[in-house]
């Protein structure tokens, strides 16, 4: 039996869980939110991935992330929906550890441009054109209203939603 304490093995055991998910929701439409652990300290990453990347621990739990995501991926095109799922990559805040801002200072924590400013990669066929960029200004709570309209349900109207539909953005 696997020792389940031992973080090592959580990004594939999170993983192996997504892959399970969306197996057992082919049929249905279904929301699958998949927040990976890593790559916050401590840092771990397994076996197969330790010492793989130039980045040192770091390095080989982004390396590792990037694989979990490339699996997820894999399974949407080998159950045939990939065409008719919304894919969103994104992070809760700006870079720290050994991450870069790029051209931005500061990062997690801060309230520089580096501190909150991340990528979101977004998939969605027949929307997103892939390879188009767009500079402007969104939020993460921009996410539920816009994915509630691209599945037409209505976003509650008994309180404030603070984030906005950015379809048009992306």
């Amino acid at each position: 039996e696997e020792n389940i304490t031992d973080q090592s093995t959580l990004t594939k055991r999170y993983t192996e869980a997504a892959l399970s998910f969306i197996d057992e929701n082919r049929d249905t439409p279904f929301f699958f939110y998949f927040a990976h652990t890593f790559p916050h300290i401590p840092l771990f990453a397994s076996e197969d991935f330790r010492g793989t990347s130039d980045g040192g621990l770091y390095g080989d739990t982004v390396e590792e992330l990037d694989w979990s995501v490339g699996e997820v991926m894999k399974k949407l095109d080998e159950l045939n929906l990939s065409e008719n799922t919304i894919v969103l990559f994104t992070s809760d805040n700006g870079s720290w550890y050994e991450g870069s801002p790029g051209d931005f200072r500061g990062g997690k924590g801060t309230s520089y441009e580096g501190g909150f400013r991340v990528p979101l990669i977004v998939r969605w066929p027949g929307v997103v054109s892939p390879g188009s960029e767009c500079d402007e200004v969104a939020s993460n709570m921009d996410l539920f209203p816009t994915l509630a309209a691209a599945c037409g349900v209505p976003v509650p109207d008994d309180r404030v939603i603070d984030g906005r539909d950015i379809t048009e953005l992306l």
